[in-house]
């Protein structure tokens, strides 16, 4: 039988947080490896170009506001104040000859308003739980913000598709798959980034915690060795059209 909930709108509030732009999902957040890359760029880029300090910062803003979604424990807003901190020195080093300046000490003071919140709750937040098992991480991404309908598979496994099309999911007993394809080896689109980061606070809500995914992400698509937390249960691979990010699960 197949369950499904239609996928909510990526849009969250939190402490002055206006609706996430449905444009932003679209863009294309990370970058491609084309040979050997000059260290004096800047890590974060948008679309091949290099991103502004005004641009990192929002970005950081709207990783942070995504983090904030399914952030239950005190790791999980632990990591929502670094984002919003990271934003912050991003947005102060804004100069003060740019067309963005006014609006970034703006948004400096409402991330600020955000950092606040966010250590608040991770004040009043359990401690990080244990992975939870397939048939509960199915249940929570039936659930999540952008939800997953799922069809029984081969060999007691269950298989799941985004509302989109654009992330899969298999479960079985003891793991958990989720598969992100890709144009010619392209770049994941920003849904994707955010599909990746749902699955894997919700498969592995301690590994989560630790602001490592879009460094391991970059680093799968240029065939190199993710940064992954030491014992995390998670691995990422990249192959020339997906790529596939897998967490055990607890039995």
């Amino acid at each position: 039988m197949v369950q499904h909930l239609a996928k909510s709108p990526l849009a969250w509030s939190i402490g002055g947080v206006g609706a996430i732009a449905a444009a932003a999902i679209g863009l294309s957040y990370l970058g491609q490896s084309n040979g050997q890359s000059n260290p004096s760029e800047p890590e974060l880029t948008l679309n091949n170009f290099a991103v502004s300090p005004w641009q990192q910062g929002t970005d950081l803003g709207w990783q942070a506001a995504v983090a904030a979604q399914t952030a239950q424990t005190q790791a999980d807003w632990q990591r929502v104040s670094d984002l919003w901190g990271q934003a912050i020195a991003a947005l102060e080093s804004v100069p003060t000859d740019d067309a963005n300046y006014a609006q970034a000490q703006a948004k400096v003071e409402e991330y600020r308003g955000n950092g606040a919140i966010a250590r608040d709750r991770q004040a009043k937040a359990s401690p990080a739980p244990n992975s939870p098992a397939a048939s509960d991480l199915q249940k929570a991404l039936v659930n999540a913000q952008l939800a997953f309908t799922f069809t029984p598979g081969t060999a007691n496994r269950t298989l799941g598709r985004s509302v989109d099309g654009l992330a899969t999911v298999e479960l079985a007993s003891d793991r958990a798959t989720l598969v992100l394809p890709r144009s010619d080896g392209a770049s994941l689109t920003m849904a994707q980034v955010v599909y990746a980061n749902q699955f894997v606070a919700l498969a592995a809500p301690g590994a989560a915690a630790q602001p490592w995914l879009l460094d391991a992400l970059r680093a799968a698509q240029r065939n190199q060795s993710p940064p992954i937390p030491a014992g995390a249960p998670v691995a990422i691979s990249a192959e020339p059209e997906t790529l596939s990010i897998t967490v055990v699960t607890a039995p």
